[in-house]
């Protein structure tokens, strides 16, 4: 996989991934510069392996590993992952590699139809696609649950 792999979270819910690919010839896929987004849920099959082991074995380690074990992980917040193997690795075989944590500035992919830019001065949520407004409307949803179920937990 070239480029990254960004991993979007509600809590300690997988709610997509992002593979975000530089431009032909470009070597940074951050967004504004000509990067290839491509959207996949978070049960996509070409990326069970390395979502089954940060899911199921790493994401546990995250908060006392920054000496913060009381806290939960942030609301809303990603992971950018580098494939650390060589070209044509069998991907249950596949090493990757955490190039960031986020959870300061995540901005919402889904919305981006919405972002004021030099060419789209005037745009706004109308311009936001009915399907794309209908997943970043899921991620709300499901913020204000885990958003509860804290709250209900520190109430008991």
């Amino acid at each position: 996989v070239e480029g990254e792999l960004r991993y979007n979270m509600v809590g300690d819910a997988l709610v997509g991934i992002i593979h975000k690919k530089p431009k032909e010839g470009g070597i940074s896929a951050v967004g504004g510069t000509g990067s290839i987004y491509t959207y996949y849920g978070p049960e996509e099959e070409k990326f069970k392996n390395l979502t089954t082991n940060f899911l199921e074995k790493d994401l546990a380690l995250i908060m006392p590993a920054l000496g913060l074990a009381a806290e939960p992980v942030p609301m809303w917040w990603t992971t950018d992952f580098i494939l650390a193997s060589p070209e044509g690795t069998p991907a249950a075989e596949e090493k990757w590699i955490v190039g960031e944590f986020n959870c300061s500035c995540v901005g919402m992919s889904r919305c981006l139809a919405a972002y004021c830019q030099d060419d789209t001065p005037n745009a706004s949520v109308k311009d936001i696609s009915e399907e794309d407004m209908t997943e970043a409307m899921k991620y709300g949803d499901l913020m204000g649950t885990k958003a509860k179920d804290i709250l209900d937990k520190a109430k008991a």
